[in-house]
C-alpha cells in the first residue's frame, strides 16, 4: 500500500506541474500578444503624430529663419531627412541640395508644386557626412549655397516614402 501511495502523490504532482506549466505558457503568450498590439499602436500614434508635426510644412511658404528653426529642430532626429536647397538659381542639379541631419533620403525626386518622394532612408555612407548646421547662418561661407538668409521665402514641403504616405522628412527649396 506504501508504494501505491507514492505513486498517486508523484502522479498528483505531475499532473499539478503539468497545470501549473500550462497557465504559465497561456500567460505567456497572451503578454505576447498585447506587447505586439502595443508597439503596434505605438508604432501607428508615432507616424500619426509626426505627420502632424510635419503637416505645417506641406506644401507652404516659410521664411529662411524657420527653415533654419526646423533644421535644428529635426537634425538629431534619426527618423527624419531635411534638405535645403538655398541656391538662388535652380537647375535641377541634385548636388545643390545639402542634406542635413543623420539620416538621408534615397533617389529624392519631385519639385515644390509636386511634393516630393524618396524611394527610402538610409545611414550615411562611411566618409560621407551630412552639412554641419553652421553653414546655414554662415555669411561667411566661400560657399553662398548654403547660406539660408532669414527674410529668404522659401517652398515647404514634406518628403513621402515612394507609394505610401509615410513622412520621413522635409525639402525646402528657396523661392527666386
Amino acid at each position: 500500500m506504501d508504494n501505491a501511495q507514492k505513486a498517486i502523490m508523484i502522479g498528483v504532482g505531475l499532473f499539478i506541474t503539468i497545470i501549473v506549466i500550462a497557465a504559465v505558457m497561456l500567460i505567456t503568450g497572451m503578454g505576447q500578444d498585447m506587447l505586439t498590439s502595443g508597439q503596434q499602436q505605438v508604432s501607428n500614434i508615432s507616424s500619426s503624430l509626426q505627420a502632424q508635426i510635419t503637416s505645417d510644412f506641406d506644401g507652404t511658404t516659410v521664411t529662411g529663419a524657420q527653415v533654419i528653426s526646423a533644421v535644428k529642430r529635426y537634425y538629431t532626429d534619426e527618423n527624419m531627412v531635411i534638405v535645403v536647397n538655398a541656391t538662388t538659381t535652380h537647375n535641377a542639379d541634385p548636388s545643390k541640395n545639402h542634406h542635413y541631419g543623420k539620416i538621408r533620403g534615397t533617389n529624392i525626386t519631385g519639385k515644390h508644386d509636386t511634393g516630393y518622394v524618396a524611394d527610402g532612408i538610409e545611414a550615411w555612407e562611411t566618409g560621407k557626412t551630412p552639412k554641419k548646421i553652421g553653414t546655414l547662418t554662415d555669411t561667411s561661407s566661400s560657399n553662398k549655397d548654403y547660406y539660408v538668409p532669414n527674410s529668404a521665402k522659401y517652398y515647404a514641403n514634406v518628403i513621402r516614402i515612394k507609394g505610401t504616405d509615410t513622412v520621413v522628412g522635409i525639402f525646402f527649396e528657396r523661392k527666386i
